[in-house]
C-alpha cells in the first residue's frame, strides 16, 4: 500500500528566541562578528522527576532553548527568558546531565580550562582541567570527558542535538589568550591528583560520577581482557542520557563502534571479598568499563547524527545518519533483564538501512508511551528526492508536504510570520533539525527555517486512548497492519489537512476499523464461495482421482488433461489456503481489537466526564462485534445504550458466547462478597497488566 500524503502544520518561522532577547538588551540582530550556537530540548529533560507531571518551571508544551554566545548562556522557555549565565571564559561545549537516575538535571559547561556545573536552583561547582578536554557527553551515571592527546589540538568536536559545541581547534588559541589568570577561582577537586599519574596521561576518556569527586579512568573489555581506554583516535560521537550507550568513530580504522557502559568490581574489591576483613561495599572502588557490542566499517567519515528510535516490532534501534552515502543505518538492540538489571546487546544480521539526506527522531504515532526505559520514537527522514517521510521502524507510513501558502491568519497560537509565505514548486526542503516530540525545524532552500508539527494539536483523546490500547493489545504484525492502513488512508480529512475539525479524527479512525471489518467479511464470502463447489468438481479435485489417473492404463491418453486438472487442483488449493489465511488474520486482528477497545470502554464507564466518548465508542464496538458474530458483546453495549438496537437490529447468529469483561460486575461482587470472591475474568486483560497505559 503506497504511503499517504499529509500536510505539515507550520507553527511559524523559526529564529532562536535568545536573539530577540539580545536585541532587547541593545545588541544588533545581525552581528556576524560573534558566533553563536543553540539547541532545543524537551521540558522533560530538566524536571526533577521525569515520570511526574510538569512543574512550575517547566510547564506548558513550549520547547526550551539553550543559547550560547561567547561566555554567556541564555536559557529560554518559549518566548520567556528563564535564566541567564555569565561564565569566566568562552564556552566550548554544553549539555544537560544527571549524575544518577534520581538526581536533578545539571547544566554542564566545558570551558577552556575548567568545567562548570550548574544546578537548576543556581548552585555552581567549577572544576579545573589541567589537561585539554575536547568534549563532554552525558550518561545515565555521570559525565563522560574525552581527553586530547598531549599536544593535539586539531581534534574536531562533533555536536549533537542535545549539546552544543565550538571547534576544538579554537581551544589552544583560547587557552593561550586566557592563561592562568589570578582572577579565576575554582572549587577544590581531585582532578589534579588523578592526572598526575602516568595512567591518566594515557587515558583517552574519564568519567565524572559526582561533581564533588575525582573523575575515574575508563576501561574497555576486549577479547576477555580489561585495559585502560587509551585509543585517542576513538572519538565519541554520541551518548545517551537514558541508557548506558556510547557510539564512537575511529578515523584511522574508518570504523564505527557501539559500546555499553558497565560497572565492574575492581581488583581491590575482589581481594577484600576473599579476605577476612569486612569492608562495606559502598566504599570500595568500582571499575567503569565500556564493552563493545557492535562495530562496522560502514562509512569513510563519522556519522553526522546518531539517535535512538523504535523498530516496527517495538525493539529499540540505534540509527546512524551517513550523509556521504545518503542513507540511514539502523542497528537493532537486544535487551535482557537479569536481577532487575537491563543488559544491552546487538542482534546480529538484524540491521537495515533506508535512503536519507537528513533524519531525526520524533514522537508521532504513540505520544507519551514508554517501552521499558525508552519512549516510543518514530523517524522522520528527508529522502534524496526532497520528500519528508515518516517511518515507524523500517515501515514507511506517510509523506509530508508543505502547505501551498501560509498567512498569519492560518497560524495557530497567534504566531507571526515576517510576511505571507507561498510554498511554490521552486521551494525545496534541504534539511531537518531540532526535533522535539512531534515538532521539527524544516529548512528550505531560500534560507528560511519553519517550525512544523507532524501531529496536529489538539487531538482526540478518545482516538489516542483507542490507538494506545490497540498498540498494547495487538501483536506487532497486527498493529503494524492497522498503522499502515491508518496512515496510508489518503482520504482521511484529519490526517491530510492541518486545519480539519477534531471530530474528523474519530471519523478517520472509525473508517479504518470498518474497512478491516469489510475485508474480513469479504474474505469470508470468497472463502465460502470457493468452498461450495459441485460434487463433480470435488471428485475431480480429490486425491483419489489424482491417484487413479496415475495407475489407470488409460491415463496416458488423458495425460495432458490430467496434468491440467492436477495443476488446476493445486491452484484451487493455493487459493483456498490464501483466502483461509486472510480470513484468519482479520478474524484475529478484529478479535484482539475488540478486546482492546472494550478495555477502553470499561474504563470510560468510570469517568462521568466522558459520557459522549463512551457513546461514540459503543457504536463502533457494536459494529465490530456484529462483524465477528459476538452477540454477547452486542447485548452488553445495547444494555448501556438502548438506541443502538436500531443500528444493529437483531444481529447475526452468535458465533461465540464469550461473556465480555465488566468492571461494574467485578466491583459489585467485590463489594458484596469480598475481593477474593470476584472473578478475575471480569477484568479486561489490559486493565490487569501493571505496565498498561489503559
Amino acid at each position: 500500500m503506497p504511503p499517504g500524503v499529509r500536510e505539515l502544520t507550520v507553527l511559524g518561522e523559526f529564529r532562536p528566541f535568545a536573539l530577540i532577547a539580545e536585541a532587547l538588551d541593545g545588541k544588533p540582530l545581525d552581528d556576524p562578528a560573534d558566533k553563536y550556537d543553540y539547541f532545543l530540548f524537551d521540558p522533560q529533560t530538566v524536571r526533577e522527576d521525569p515520570d511526574s507531571g510538569p512543574d512550575a518551571s517547566t510547564s506548558g508544551q513550549c520547547d526550551h532553548e539553550l543559547f550560547i554566545r561567547g561566555n554567556k548562556i541564555i536559557w529560554s522557555t518559549g518566548s520567556r527568558v528563564h535564566k541567564r549565565f555569565t561564565l569566566s571564559s568562552t564556552v566550548i561545549m554544553a549539555c544537560w546531565g544527571r549524575f544518577s537516575q534520581k538526581s536533578e538535571a545539571l547544566l554542564c559547561v566545558l570551558q577552556i580550562e575548567s568545567l562548570a556545573i550548574y544546578s537548576i536552583s543556581g548552585q555552581v561547582v567549577e572544576i579545573p582541567l589541567p589537561r585539554t578536554i575536547t568534549s563532554i557527553w552525558p550518561l545515565p551515571c555521570g559525565l563522560l570527558l574525552q581527553q586530547a592527546a598531549e599536544g593535539d589540538f586539531s581534534t574536531s568536536v562533533p555536536s549533537t542535538s542535545s549539546s552544543l559545541s565550538f571547534g576544538a581547534s579554537e581551544i589552544s588559541r583560547l587557552r593561550k589568550e586566557t592563561g592562568q589568570s589570578p582572577q579565576n577561582h575554582y572549587f577544590l577537586s581531585g582532578f589534579d591528583n588523578m592526572v598526575k599519574g602516568n595512567t591518566a596521561l594515557s587515558s583517552s576518556h574519564v568519567i565524572l560520577k559526582n561533581p564533588m569527586e575525582e573523575p575515574q579512568l575508563i576501561y574497555i573489555e576486549e577479547r576477555g581482557k580489561v585495559n585502560i581506554m587509551k585509543d585517542f583516535d576513538e572519538r565519541t560521537i554520541w551518548t545517551s542520557d537514558q541508557v548506558p550507550l556510547m557510539a564512537s568513530y575511529n578515523k584511522g580504522k574508518m570504523q564505527h563502534s557501539l559500546w555499553v557502559a558497565e560497572i565492574h568490581s575492581s581488583n581491590l574489591e575482589e581481594k577484600a571479598s576473599s579476605s577476612s576483613d569486612i569492608i562495606p561495599a559502598c566504599v570500595l572502588p568500582k571499575k567503569f568499563l565500556f564493552r563493545r557490542i557492535w562495530q562496522g566499517k560502514v562509512a569513510h567519515t563519522a556519522a553526522s547524527k546518531v539517535f535512538l528510535a523504535t523498530d516496527d516490532d517495538t525493539a529499540p534501534i540505534i540509527c546512524f545518519l551517513l550523509q556521504g552515502q545518503k542513507k540511514l543505518l539502523s542497528v537493532r538492540l537486544q535487551t535482557i533483564e537479569i536481577n532487575n538489571e537491563i543488559l544491552f546487546d546487538v542482534k546480529p544480521d538484524m540491521s537495515w538501512s533506508i535512503p536519507a539526506v537528513s533524519a531525526a527522531p520524533v514522537t508521532v504515532t504513540r505520544p507519551g508511551v514508554k517501552l521499558g526505559l525508552l519512549p516510543h520514537t518514530d523517524i522522520v527522514v528527508l529522502a534524496p528526492e526532497n520528500a519528508i517521510l515518516l517511518y515507524s521502524g523500517k515501515q514507511c507510513l506517510c509523506r509530508y508536504l508543505l502547505p501551498s501558502s501560509l498567512g498569519e491568519s492560518q497560524l495557530p497560537h497567534n504566531l507571526k510570520l515576517s510576511e505571507n509565505v507561498a510554498f511554490g514548486s521552486d521551494v525545496k526542503i534541504i534539511g531537518l533539525a531540532d526535533s522535539i516530540e512531534g515538532r521539527i525545524n524544516v529548512i528550505v532552500n531560500n534560507g528560511k527555517i519553519f517550525r512544523c508539527a507532524l501531529r496536529r494539536s489538539p487531538s482526540s483523546s478518545l482516538v489516542n486512548d483507542c490507538i494506545t490500547a490497540m498498540a498494547e493489545g495487538l501483536c506487532s504484525s497486527s498493529y503494524n497492519h492497522f498503522l499502515v492502513l491508518l496512515w496510508g488512508d489518503s482520504d482521511s480529512s484529519y490526517l491530510s489537512k492541518f486545519d480539519s475539525s477534531v471530530d474528523s479524527e474519530w471519523d478517520s479512525f472509525c473508517s479504518i476499523m470498518m474497512r478491516m471489518c469489510g475485508r474480513f467479511k469479504g474474505s469470508l464470502a470468497e472463502h465460502s464461495a470457493s468452498a461450495s463447489s459441485s460434487s463433480w468438481e470435488f471428485l475431480i479435485n480429490s486425491q483419489f482421482h489424482r491417484n487413479y489417473c496415475k495407475t489407470n492404463s488409460f491415463a496416458s491418453i488423458f495425460s495432458s488433461g490430467s496434468l491440467d486438472i492436477q495443476e488446476l487442483g493445486h491452484q484451487q488449493s493455493s487459493m483456498e489456503a490464501k483466502l483461509s489465511g486472510e480470513s484468519s488474520f482479520y478474524s484475529e486482528l478484529l478479535t484482539k481489537s475488540l478486546e482492546s477497545l472494550h478495555a477502553v470502554y470499561e474504563c470510560l464507564k468510570l469517568n462521568n466526564l466522558r459520557k459522549w466518548d463512551l457513546e461514540l465508542l459503543s457504536g463502533l464496538l457494536c459494529s465490530i462485534a456484529n462483524s465477528l458474530g459476538e452477540r454477547s458483546y452486542i447485548d452488553h453495549y445495547v444494555r448501556d445504550f438502548p438506541a443502538l438496537v436500531e443500528k444493529v437490529g437483531t444481529g447475526p447468529d452468535s458465533l461465540s458466547w464469550k461473556t465480555p469483561p465488566s468492571l461494574f460486575r467485578w466491583l459489585e461482587i467485590s463489594l458484596q462478597r469480598g475481593y477474593n470472591s470476584a472473578d478475575i475474568s471480569d477484568l479486561p486483560s489490559l486493565v490487569c497488566n501493571d505496565e498498561s497505559s489503559v
